[in-house]
């Protein structure tokens, strides 16, 4: 058994949650990401429902799917977050807030009872799960609530050597930004540092106000990076079989300038068990 310094399961908490403490922050910097959007929407509308996702957020990909009139039931472990699309969906019409059931809770342990013929983790929140015990507690529960013949598809970021190799004391900075929040002009800037034991990335978001620097603030984001290989052998051995993976939400094979590969597995068939043969006297 692989043992770890127990102060870094602290950081990983954090790296876990605080990201996705500011859902105006949050909707603010991926606004522009809807390719995933358009192929989850799609898959979804291909299946027609229900559909399970894990890590559904504030509904950036769930509440498309409901608004085609199909029943999602979200899961997630932040309140902010899920208190947001709560507000989303009080604007909505009163058939596509009845499609939508939000779940806070653990998705390692989370028990719905219920079975869906597409089950989705979207947006790297499997990078979430930072070792194999994690995977492991997760792929059963996923397990557990896709149909026999359903699919279960993810994505996850691509590992990139020149972002793991970066110098965790530089500084990668952007324009400054209006935090969404106030209004205020901020200066943004990223810090990546690699624990290659773990394979864990830490992204800390430094936030620098203009006009107030002593209020300057930071948010920890961690993600695990699983090789391809890797997440192949995870599936195949906690019974799934890979059926298709996708290179940035299009139809090409993965290659070196993929930036999310796109999981679709399906549960795979047990075996009958095999007849024994009688020894020779």
């Amino acid at each position: 058994m692989i043992r770890f310094d127990p102060s870094h399961d602290k950081e990983l908490e954090e790296g876990s949650r605080a990201h996705y403490r500011e859902p105006l922050y949050y909707a603010k910097s991926y606004a522009r990401r809807t390719e995933d959007v358009a192929y989850y929407r799609s898959l979804a509308v291909q299946d027609g429902g229900p559909i399970l996702e894990y890590g559904c957020g504030a509904g950036r990909i769930a509440l498309p799917i409901a608004r085609q009139g199909i029943r999602v039931v979200g899961v997630d472990l932040s309140r902010e977050m899920l208190d947001a699309f709560r507000v989303r969906l009080k604007r909505e019409p009163e058939a596509v807030r009845d499609n939508v059931r939000l779940v806070r809770g653990d998705m390692r342990s989370v028990r719905l009872r219920e079975r869906f013929p597409l089950v989705l983790c979207t947006f790297n929140t499997l990078l979430h799960l930072y070792d194999r015990q994690d995977v492991e507690r997760y792929l059963a529960r996923v397990h557990a609530h896709v149909t026999p013949r359903g699919r279960f598809v993810f994505d996850v970021s691509m590992p990139s050597a020149a972002e793991l190799a970066r110098d965790p004391n530089r500084a990668y900075r952007v324009p400054p930004m209006r935090w969404p929040a106030t209004g205020q002009l901020v200066r943004y800037a990223e810090y990546f540092d690699y624990d290659p034991a773990r394979q864990i990335l830490y992204v800390t978001m430094h936030f620098e106000p203009v006009d107030d620097p002593q209020a300057a603030w930071s948010t920890l984001l961690a993600h695990r990076q699983y090789q391809p290989r890797e997440l192949e052998a995870l599936l195949h051995y906690n019974g799934f079989e890979v059926e298709q993976i996708l290179s940035d939400f299009g139809p090409g094979p993965l290659d070196r300038y993929t930036d999310s590969a796109v999981w679709v597995a399906r549960p795979r068939k047990r075996s009958s068990p095999s007849r024994r043969v009688p020894r020779p006297s």
